[in-house]
């Protein structure tokens, strides 16, 4: 998508209004944390409006995880700095924060009530089962979206066995591993390989 020759980013504040609703919403309806959020950003940022791509969720959710903070806010800011600049960034920022700011200022209060609640745990885990699936349903989309060529398939089963054989790696790490192994291949390798007239 070209920033220059993108109608949204000249939307005014109805614009930054109905992103700060959909991410209030978001973090109204969401369980399961920032990688739980994401299929419902990707829902309702890409899928519903095709204000961004999948290619671009990939990406923001890849920033997000490198960056200090908190995953869910990373990624709102980013994606709605993505659609309408700064002034959309705020808006999701304050939209994404408020709902954990008023359920973790009831639950404060509450906290005894709801904790040994066999109610309250059952429906949380309900929710998690939900919340799951629509992970792996992101995923799925995500896979599609991003592993295009052979390169990057190489990077996602080289990722895969690093998290699952060693789970107390960071995370970062591996990131930036795969950040540098693109660079490598997509940048240097390619690049030489198309001069001297090979695919």
């Amino acid at each position: 998508m070209d920033n220059h020759n993108n109608p949204i980013k000249r939307i005014n504040v109805k614009l930054y209004l109905e992103i700060f609703l959909i991410t209030l919403k978001i973090g109204f309806i969401t369980f399961g944390g920032g990688l739980a959020m994401i299929s419902v950003f990707h829902l309702e940022f890409s899928e519903k409006r095709k204000w961004v791509s999948d290619t671009e969720i990939s990406d923001i959710t890849a920033a997000a995880q490198t960056l200090p903070g908190i995953i869910a806010l990373n990624t709102s800011v980013l994606t709605a700095y993505r659609v309408a600049g700064i002034p959309a960034a705020i808006f999701a920022g304050i939209g994404t924060l408020l709902p954990s700011f008023i359920v973790l200022s009831i639950v404060t209060v509450f906290y005894s009530a709801f904790i040994e609640n066999p109610y309250v745990r059952g429906a949380l885990r309900g929710i998690s089962g939900v919340v799951a699936a629509l992970f792996v349903s992101t995923l799925n989309k995500l896979y599609k979206a991003n592993l295009c060529d052979r390169y990057a398939v190489i990077i996602f089963i080289i990722s895969c066995a690093l998290i699952f054989l060693f789970p107390s790696l960071n995370i970062i790490y591996i990131i930036i591993g795969g950040a540098l192994a693109g660079f490598i291949l997509y940048f240097v390798i390619l690049k030489k390989w198309r001069v001297n007239g090979n695919d």
